[in-house]
């Protein structure tokens, strides 16, 4: 499991709270308890969001949405994220599951809809009427969309083919071929996030092939 923004803490208390009952590892980002990073290079302050680096389109828009852009930010930052992926050898995980949490009040599965914000990334959602808005699945494998549609959660389906290259994890991971679901939940919504860490774990472990786990 990962977490990369510092200010989405439910979701790292839900993880622990699973490893502490399945076992397992969380890789967190810490920085500044900040959603985005910010650091000096050249005299020159930077700031990115952590969950947009992983490809050089991705840097670019980060870089330029949240400060500005220069050769040497980008070299830098690109840097990081292939020592992040390469240190904790996430590449060679089975499954990644990301943990987030919605911070803003607007940002839902809703979002997901043919006709939301970020209708074009994913190519089948499914509401719950039973479930909050806020807390959903962002999966990158139909099978594991049809699995918790199955179980009546929030859930949208990436559409890995023609999803912008955001430089995101799930657009990164979807291109390696490594199944990624994102666990997102409200802010405070801890009770349930943990449900959903733990049938996210149960689902691995029944649909992923024991041959591919290491």
């Amino acid at each position: 499991m990962v977490n990369v923004h510092d200010d989405e803490n439910t979701s790292v208390e839900a993880g622990l709270t699973n490893i502490n009952l399945q076992g397992g590892r969380l890789i967190e980002f810490v920085h500044s308890g900040e959603r985005l990073v910010e650091f000096h290079l050249n005299g020159q302050k930077y700031t990115f969001d952590p969950n947009r680096i992983f490809s050089d389109a991705g840097i670019t828009d980060t870089l330029k949405k949240h400060s500005s852009y220069s050769a040497a930010a980008h070299a830098a930052i690109k840097s990081f994220a292939t020592q992040y992926l390469e240190y904790f050898a996430l590449e060679k995980e089975p499954v990644i599951i990301a943990l987030h949490n919605a911070t803003d009040g607007t940002f839902s599965v809703r979002s997901y809809l043919p006709d939301g914000e970020h209708g074009a990334a994913t190519v089948e959602t499914y509401i719950s009427p039973n479930r909050n808005k806020f807390d959903f699945f962002y999966v990158t494998d139909k099978k594991f969309y049809d699995y918790l549609k199955a179980r009546d959660f929030n859930v949208t389906l990436q559409n890995n083919e023609n999803c912008p290259d955001d430089g995101s994890l799930s657009v990164h991971f979807a291109k390696k071929g490594i199944p990624y679901l994102n666990i997102e939940a409200e802010m405070k919504h801890l009770t349930s996030q943990i449900e959903m860490v733990k049938v996210a774990r149960e689902m691995v472990d029944k649909l992923i092939p024991r041959e591919a786990k290491p």
